[in-house]
């Protein structure tokens, strides 16, 4: 009986002063944004993680070229190995890497050799745009370059795609110019 006198109708005063479920009101309408900020806040954090996976494979890609004075096939398989390594967990099947010698040809920085995995190495002597200054009259330099394309964990949530990447630009070690030997 009490039951069926609660859902008696009411006049409009009654109904625009009653308070009952306000709570669940607010809930409803802000539970959404909240989740979505939540899984945007996760997406974030995955993102940020493989970026900082291709910042240092990218340095490691560079550094390791630096340090020889001489580099070979094996010796480049090697390297991208190692490379390959640093980006777990994450596919670095998908990565695209590149690795190339650069000097400057009377003002004018070109590549002295090159080599890539999944993306196209640049052709001996082909002018590269590159910071000013950064390659030395009588010497030579490494770049590095890594492109990954990030694509979202939270694809029903969130569709992302975006391509992370990154270059070094480090000097050879013990030598001014790293010789490139194909086998």
């Amino acid at each position: 009986m009490k039951l069926l006198r609660h859902f008696k109708c009411r006049s409009i005063s009654e109904i625009l002063h009653a308070r009952d479920g306000v709570s669940a009101v607010e809930f409803a309408l802000i539970a959404p944004l909240m989740l979505l900020l939540y899984f945007g806040c996760i997406e974030l954090s995955f993102m940020m993680m493989v970026d900082r996976k291709v910042t240092t494979s990218t340095a490691t890609l560079g550094d390791l070229t630096a340090r020889a004075a001489t580099v070979t096939d094996d010796d480049l398989a090697d390297i991208f190995q190692a490379t390959r390594m640093i980006f777990q967990p994450y596919d670095v099947y998908k990565a695209r890497l590149r690795i190339s010698s650069l000097y400057d040809d009377k003002g004018t920085v070109k590549v002295g050799w090159s080599d890539a995995y999944n993306m196209s190495a640049y052709t001996e002597g082909q002018s590269v745009t590159v910071p000013d200054n950064l390659v030395p009259e009588d010497g030579s330099i490494i770049y590095a370059e890594i492109e990954y394309d990030y694509e979202s964990t939270l694809g029903y949530f969130i569709t992302t795609k975006q391509t992370l990447k990154d270059k070094f630009y480090l000097r050879p070690r013990r030598v001014n110019f790293i010789k490139r030997e194909r086998g």
